[in-house]
């Protein structure tokens, strides 16, 4: 393989595509009429697979079968999108859609940590958006989508990629109250990566602002941010910045709010409080917590938090 496919993208290579979202959208480029006639039927039935995937995801993490079904999902809804032409209401509901789900397939990938194909989706997605994107819901999924790869950059340790891309997202116009809190809570988290204890307060308290001024348009994927989300971001990022104190009572909050529903996120959640114990040198209890982690893992297939299991398991063992 090309080395070049082996590796991420950093700086200007990796910002190139959101920073020209910055710029509005080209000029359409003269085409041959399009292959695919757009009905109601189609682009709802890829609308009901964005929410499926979704829903697989959030249940059993980055499956292997799940990720290969949603990567050809992906994939046909690419051509889709490369072969409709014109203008009106299915075209921008078959455009957010694929921004949606270039959001999710890369989340899902990131999660395996096969972190060049997720970026290569990701960026994907932000080319549509700056070619084709006209809708007021097309921009805010784009946003999400712009704030996910940041969220991936800071978890790799890229911080000003990860700083450069939620400004992007950050400046979509008129974010739904709850879209501006979800971008809120990823800089809490990229905050505390680029060890910032300043911005992660800061950011913190524009999440809960924006949380606790609720609208009516709030989008399906947004409704996942809850305070609870929110003070697993303040204490991952507190653990993050080498302050393992501050960061036990909201992370202990979080493992209590845990819903079984959610079993990689509940998984996460301990794995960071056995994390931070660890840090605060009760080995005991740390070393208890990674026993109940141990029970969660295997209802999860997330190589992330397996990767993340491994490692910290071998650091309290030590």
């Amino acid at each position: 393989m090309d080395r070049r496919n082996l590796l991420m993208l950093t700086g200007a290579a990796a910002t190139a595509p959101a920073l020209a979202l910055l710029l509005g959208p080209v000029a359409e480029a003269a085409a041959a009429p399009g292959l695919t006639r757009l009905n109601e039927k189609l682009v709802g039935s890829i609308e009901s697979a964005v929410r499926d995937l979704r829903e697989m995801d959030d249940t059993t993490g980055s499956a292997s079968g799940d990720l290969t079904w949603g990567l050809g999902i992906w994939q046909s809804t690419s051509r889709v999108v490369a072969q409709a032409r014109g203008h009106g209401p299915l075209v921008d509901r078959l455009q957010t859609a694929y921004i949606e789900l270039s959001e999710q397939v890369g989340w899902m990938l990131f999660d395996a940590r096969q972190h060049p194909q997720a970026q290569r989706v990701y960026h994907t997605g932000m080319r549509l958006a700056r070619e084709t994107g006209t809708s007021l819901t097309t921009h805010h999924a784009t946003s999400n989508l712009v704030a996910s790869t940041a969220y991936q950059a800071a978890w790799l340790g890229h911080h000003n990629d990860a700083a450069a891309l939620l400004d992007i997202a950050s400046r979509t116009p008129e974010l739904p109250s709850a879209v501006a809190a979800v971008i809120a809570e990823r800089r809490v988290y990229a905050a505390g990566q680029r060890h910032d204890p300043e911005a992660v307060l800061r950011f913190r308290d524009e999440a809960l602002l924006h949380l606790g001024s609720p609208d009516e348009r709030t989008p399906w994927w947004a409704t996942w941010l809850t305070q609870d989300s929110v003070d697993a971001a303040t204490g991952r990022a507190w653990l993050a910045c080498d302050q393992p104190s501050r960061a036990v009572p909201f992370l202990s909050r979080r493992v209590e709010a845990a819903s079984p529903d959610y079993p990689r996120d509940h998984l996460h959640a301990v794995l960071d409080l056995a994390d931070t114990i660890h840090k605060c040198g009760d080995g005991d209890m740390a070393r208890d917590l990674l026993d109940q982690a141990e029970g969660l893992i295997g209802a999860v297939s997330s190589q992330r938090m397996a990767h993340r299991y491994e490692a910290l398991s071998s650091a309290i063992a030590a």
